[in-house]
């Protein structure tokens, strides 16, 4: 039989997030045996404390891992690392996420007929519609259906050129074949973003076939998040954009790229120098100081960044005309 293993990077500020992801996961209508790994990564509202009647109620099947504070990376490494050893299903859960309850039961189905990653559809955060119809990325007559009752589909096309061009995986949407990427691991100098596309791409780069649900099968929630007080004029927001230009830097490094995949890279990194010196001149005009370990990390990542700040004021003095036209 199957064995499904969810992990739960856990690092929240407010009680019950936590209770209502593991109670959806525990309300999978599937025949597969399942165990939720929670990684409490020095959260301010306890797992045990938050789970206090789940886990009493559903002995054996909820595992804690406690750590102290260590970032969402190493969390979820740390919750792969304590999975059973006969998993055969990773299936990811943010804490302030809920699945559907067929979730996982289509991820099993996919991967037991040789699919090595699953994806599905979801609703974004305060969002009625879905993030396949919201951003048009995906088109369902563009790919096969493969369940003979279900909205399950073959995904026919190359996704790493898709999740360069306009991602459609959400970390709380995917799930993949364990036994072949028994050792992938989150890569862990990201603190805010970036670290889940280098996942998504070696996930897709090493899969021969990928599987998706048309339907949504996750509802994002309102827990703490990467973009959380990262608004212009702050240094976080000059973090989040150090991380994403960190990653696709990374990925350049990643082999068997396409020059297609490789220029859409570099075009990024251009876009992320002006954003990072624009939010630069922001944060300077508002604040009058920006902290200098975070000028001094992203001039060890690309020191092209700052020979873009005389560019700015044209910049935006084009698009302000632009906007008047």
């Amino acid at each position: 039989m199957t064995k499904v293993s969810v992990v739960i990077p856990f690092y929240q500020k407010t009680p019950g997030l936590l209770r209502n992801a593991v109670s959806s996961a525990l309300s999978q209508k599937t025949s597969a045996t399942m165990e939720i790994v929670v990684v409490d990564d020095g959260s301010p509202v306890p797992a045990r404390e938050d789970l206090r009647e789940i886990l009493s109620s559903n002995p054996g099947k909820i595992i804690i891992v406690e750590q102290k504070n260590a970032g969402n990376p190493r969390a979820a490494n740390a919750g792969l690392d304590h999975v059973s050893p006969d998993t055969d299903v990773i299936a990811f859960l943010d804490s302030d996420d809920v699945w559907t309850e067929l979730h996982v039961e289509h991820a099993v189905w996919a991967i037991e007929n040789g699919y090595d990653l699953y994806f599905s559809d979801f609703y974004q955060l305060g969002q009625t519609v879905t993030a396949f119809n919201r951003a048009s990325r995906i088109r369902l007559q563009d790919h096969r259906q493969i369940h003979p009752q279900e909205p399950v589909f073959e995904f026919v096309g190359n996704m790493v050129n898709q999740i360069l061009t306009g991602n459609i995986l959400g970390v709380s949407t995917i799930a993949y074949n364990f036994r072949k990427f028994a050792t992938l691991r989150y890569e862990v100098d990201f603190r805010h973003t970036g670290m889940e596309y280098i996942l998504f791409v070696n996930l897709a780069s090493g899969s021969n076939k990928i599987a998706f649900s048309a339907a949504p099968e996750c509802r994002y929630g309102a827990g703490v998040n990467i973009f959380s007080d990262s608004g212009w004029g702050t240094d976080k927001y000059l973090n989040v954009v150090h991380d994403l230009m960190k990653f696709r830097k990374r990925l350049l490094e990643h082999g068997g790229l396409t020059d297609f995949q490789k220029k859409l890279l570099a075009d990024g990194i251009g876009k992320l120098r002006i954003d990072y010196a624009r939010g630069l001149f922001h944060n300077l005009l508002r604040n009058h100081h920006v902290d200098s370990t975070v000028l001094a990390k992203q001039f060890r990542l690309d020191p092209l960044t700052f020979f873009t700040l005389p560019l700015v004021p044209a910049i935006s003095l084009r698009e302000r005309f632009r906007r008047a036209s």
